[in-house]
């Protein structure tokens, strides 16, 4: 059976971008990428691959100074760790509660998740309140055999997140 040329360049067109690289795919990502300045979120890490080959067994976020609230969700067959530091000074929560300090990291281990599936970790947080910043949350990803990706790269001003080899998942903060 011979094909039409226009229905070989139709098929053509609808493989060629299943063999294209997706850098979007490669990256630890977070969702949402906007949010409100100072609002309470619901952030979710998309793990979509291990480290080449390997099962990722160790999800660590590093949670950036002024993120005062930020509480991780338990995951099935994952141990959860949070590290805490102190503030230079108490500040007030919106809860009227005196905080001396904040989460500093974030880690998840155990698994394991294989190379070839995804999941997401998630957390509870309460972004900054500065409404045109952007809250950067690196991340590290521990795989069986030791191999550890830093996806903690943040863009210089004027350039994107999408031409780094290792960004840093990032979620733009919008007026209120």
């Amino acid at each position: 059976m011979r094909l039409s040329p226009a229905l070989a360049a139709a098929g053509a067109l609808w493989v060629l971008p299943a063999l294209a690289p997706t850098p979007a795919l490669a990256h630890v990502t977070v969702e949402p990428t906007a949010a409100p300045a100072g609002s309470y979120l619901r952030a979710a890490l998309r793990v979509p691959h291990g480290c080449n080959g390997a099962a990722t067994t160790r999800i660590s976020l590093g949670l950036p100074e002024g993120v005062t609230s930020a509480k991780p969700m338990p995951k099935p067959g994952w141990r959860l760790s949070i590290e805490r530091r102190r503030l230079s000074e108490a500040v007030r929560s919106p809860h009227g509660r005196e905080l001396e300090e904040e989460v500093a990291r974030i880690t998840w281990e155990g698994g394991p998740l294989p190379d070839d599936q995804y999941d997401e970790f998630v957390v509870m947080l309460q972004a900054p309140n500065e409404p045109g910043g952007t809250l950067t949350l690196p991340v590290l990803q521990g795989c069986e055999g030791g191999k550890v990706d830093a996806w903690a790269e943040k863009p210089a001003a004027g350039h994107h997140a999408h031409d780094l080899a290792r960004p840093a998942p990032a979620i733009r903060l919008t007026p209120r």
